[in-house]
């Protein structure tokens, strides 16, 4: 319990510093487009993995 409480206390500090160096350099966009992309390709390896580990 104390190991998950420090977890999202660490969480909490690591995304917030994320976003302040975002901000800084005035980034927001190019993360916006980078998770997007991270997560269709994400999507493609999950697909391609069902597809080809069925035969």
């Amino acid at each position: 319990m104390l190991q998950g409480l420090l977890c999202a206390i660490a969480e909490m500090l690591l995304s917030a510093a994320w976003s302040a160096i975002v901000r800084f350099f005035g980034l927001e966009n190019v993360v916006e487009i980078v998770t997007a992309v991270f997560g269709l390709g994400c999507i493609v390896i999950g697909f391609t993995v069902f597809v080809l580990g069925g035969q």
